[in-house]
């Protein structure tokens, strides 16, 4: 019936975005997270460096995925192409939610604090982490009013879409408005991701504004080393010969 309708592309992509992902964590893995651990380990004048241009490197990410979102936004919404099985459960309209970043902010501030030695510096770091907690707090303040916004328009746009489908399915012409539907909700949806990107974008930016260096260089290793995570090939292997993988998929 849909044969001569581009149902979910409207322009034809120059590069599909599977081969840049895969391109993107290979950067991450072997050129830019080893120079920023050995920037952390040895305290190099180059730390800050290191981390502005792991900061670069999700900033470009982002960038591709919005443009992505131009020529095929459904296969980035359920992108099961080129993400993996460990990394499905993770994603909100798309990619990572926002709320993971400050979630790994705040559990290795914490283990900062923990491994504190002596008095001195027990006291000095408990006055750090409560400036940063008053920080991730004003940062969870602003998601928590676009978290539920964007979650509720993405809905609508799924809910109108199944709606214009059901009631033109088989009728004389229906062919047409549905391909208008489509192309219409299509268009919401990209705007949503896009939305949703800028959240992600934006909460970053925030981030490194809260922590001096030597944290914000911690936070993006953490964050680094959770992505690279997802494409580990025993963790892989364990995880589609479980039963877990088969629970996530028919959800």
């Amino acid at each position: 019936m849909f044969k001569s309708i581009s149902l979910f592309s409207r322009k034809k992509s120059t590069r599909p975005f599977k081969e840049f992902y895969s391109e993107w964590i290979s950067t991450l893995k072997n050129t830019l997270l080893p120079n920023l651990r050995h920037s952390i380990s040895s305290l190099s004048a180059l730390l800050s460096t290191h981390m502005q241009l792991i900061h670069a490197h999700f900033q470009l990410y982002y960038e591709t995925l919005d443009s992505a979102s131009q020529y095929d936004v459904a296969q980035l919404l359920y992108p099961l192409d080129f993400r993996t099985p460990i990394e499905i459960p993770f994603l909100w309209i798309g990619d990572l939610h926002p709320y993971l970043f400050t979630n790994l902010l705040r559990s290795f501030t914490q283990s900062i604090a923990d491994d504190s030695k002596s008095a001195d510096e027990f006291e000095f770091y408990d006055e750090v982490d409560e400036e940063l907690a008053v920080r991730i707090e004003q940062i969870e303040c602003g998601m928590r009013l676009m978290v539920p916004a964007l979650a509720a328009r993405f809905r609508n746009a799924q809910s109108v879409l199944i709606d214009k489908i059901g009631e033109n399915w088989g009728n004389v012409g229906g062919e047409l408005e549905i391909g208008e539907a489509m192309g219409a909700q299509m268009e919401e949806l990209a705007s949503v991701f896009m939305d949703a990107n800028r959240l992600r974008r934006n909460v970053l930016a925030e981030i490194m504004a809260a922590t001096d260096i030597y944290k914000g260089a911690l936070f993006f290793e953490s964050l680094s080393q959770f992505l690279i995570g997802f494409w580990d090939r025993k963790l892989l292997a364990e995880f589609k010969g479980s039963k877990n993988m088969y629970q996530l998929l028919n959800l």
